[in-house]
């Protein structure tokens, strides 16, 4: 599902009316049906609505929403910010049909009338916001803000017609005032408000309605920032055929552990193994070897001294979990990492091998995955943490290209980006996993779909989504405290289950 730019929405708006010829009034029409059908299934009972409109666009979506909410009996009253005289286009002949349907409308244009307006909003059931749309790009002032502040101090449930007005489509930040919506019904994709925080609190619960907008219109716009869907994910765990074996899907090799850190290889394995690798082997040394062995029965340890030679037979490898942080266990990750050729998932004591040296770490662009939290990421391109975290689709962007790697930036809202720009926001997860070994398990899972020969991205962006899935599914069983990456991993199998059959 793409995520748009307010100039991104603009762009494909117009195309899919001077290139497709479908009528923008036709867009506003199937808008509203889209606002009135949301309320219909959260708000049942709503008999009256207070409908507070701008002078644009989005204002006329409020005036086609009151004409039909008024064909489906519950009583609309239209409040119009500002001087009605302003109103154009479509939006003025939605307008037009209301005044001829007799509708209430009433004028806001000072106090007085604001105060006179919330006396007739007050025995409203629940209020519509149709004020801005994506065209803001600075603060509501005067009698706008007012009035948005007004509106919220009424205490009832509101619903906002594409964006909460004193919402920014393009960023994460709200203007002030900003509507706190309880439902935002947004059309063709969301936009970047709907998906960050802190904006995205400010939109409640968001439903993304179709308006009709030709597909190609969007395609054309070259979207390079996504979220994940479960239908992205599922083609990924489609169920098993009958003829296949072990091998059908693929052998994992994982270079992890050290004495003290046997944890974090067992955590990799059983990531592993719980994603469907057909055959798992941890490569480490004699002592942590026995402890695998134990924590991990299903798959198989190496303690020689060939590595490299280990790692050609295998289809994917997985280097660095409990891995020592010296100078002498650094240089020979560089080294191993320099010399395998299998598709590769580079991650935590991995990444730090590679401290202000991103562009060392694929200069013959093979297939790989980086999986840092923000520190990582941060040490990898000489910055600081912060820095990462204010800029984190920028950041993850600019890693993948330089490094020419597949970027995981964990977190939340862990996004994936690859070389070429595309990044995707993952939505699944929660605090309950901000726990010991989590990133291990991720590990495991992505090399298990590299091994099946899923592509890097596609292969984090499904393990990512089901690892956060996985998560959801434990905070549900046993809430949001204690979680355990041991009991994450093992409820991966669960997972995919009900993934298949949501």
């Amino acid at each position: 599902m793409h995520i748009l730019t307010s100039d991104q929405m603009k762009s494909i708006d117009r195309r899919a009316t001077e290139r497709f010829g479908v009528p923008s009034i036709v867009l506003m029409e199937n808008a509203a049906l889209a606002v009135v059908d949301a309320m219909g299934d959260h708000y049942p009972d709503c008999d009256r609505a207070a409908i507070f409109c701008g002078l644009g666009a989005n204002g006329g979506d409020g005036f086609a929403v009151a004409r039909h909410l008024e064909q489906r009996g519950v009583v609309p009253i239209v409040f119009i910010v500002g001087d009605r005289k302003k109103i154009g286009g479509d939006a003025a002949a939605n307008l037009a049909i209301c005044e001829r349907l007799g509708l209430q409308i009433h004028d806001i244009v000072d106090d007085d009338s604001l105060n006179e307006a919330l006396v007739h909003a007050s025995d409203a059931d629940l209020v519509i916001d149709a004020i801005f749309g994506t065209g803001l790009n600075r603060a509501p002032e005067g009698l706008y803000a007012e009035t948005i502040v007004s509106m919220m101090e009424l205490g009832l449930p509101i619903v906002a017609v594409d964006l909460p007005s004193g919402a920014n489509a393009s960023s994460a930040e709200t203007f002030e005032p900003c509507v706190q919506a309880a439902l935002t019904i947004t059309f063709a994709a969301p936009k970047i408000c709907h998906v960050f925080e802190p904006a995205a609190v400010s939109c409640g619960e968001v439903i993304v309605a179709d308006i009709s907008i030709p597909t190609a219109a969007i395609e054309d716009e070259n979207i390079t920032l996504a979220l994940t869907t479960p239908s992205d994910v599922r083609p990924h765990f489609a169920p098993r055929l009958a003829s296949t074996h072990k091998g059908t899907y693929g052998h994992v090799a994982i270079i992890a552990g050290s004495p003290g850190r046997s944890g974090a290889a067992v955590l990799a394995a059983r990531g592993a193994i719980r994603s469907g690798a057909g055959l798992v082997t941890v490569a480490t040394d004699a002592e942590t070897a026995r402890l695998v062995n134990a924590g991990s029965i299903e798959s198989m340890t190496y303690s020689g001294d060939d590595v490299i030679a280990f790692a050609k037979g295998k289809d994917a490898v997985l280097i660095g979990p409990g891995l020592p942080d010296d100078k002498t266990s650094y240089a020979r990750v560089r080294g191993l990492v320099a010399a395998i050729e299998r598709p590769l998932v580079i991650d935590a004591s991995a990444l730090n091998a590679f401290e202000s040296r991103a562009s060392d770490i694929n200069p013959s662009r093979r297939p790989r995955v980086l999986t840092p939290h923000p520190g990582e990421l941060a040490r990898l391109l000489g910055t600081t943490a912060s820095e990462v975290n204010a800029h984190r689709i920028d950041v993850a962007r600019e890693a993948a290209r330089l490094t020419g790697c597949v970027v995981v930036l964990k977190g939340f809202q862990s996004l994936i980006a690859e070389p070429d720009g595309h990044v995707n926001v993952n939505p699944t997860g929660n605090p309950g996993m901000a726990t010991g070994g989590m990133g291990d398990v991720l590990g495991g899972m992505i090399a298990a779909l590299l091994a099946r020969g899923i592509d890097p991205f596609h292969a984090a962006i499904a393990a990512v989504y089901v690892h956060g899935f996985t998560g959801d599914m434990l905070k549900d069983e046993m809430g949001d405290t204690g979680l355990a990456a041991g009991d994450l991993a093992e409820r991966i199998p669960h997972a995919i289950k009900r993934l298949r059959e949501t």
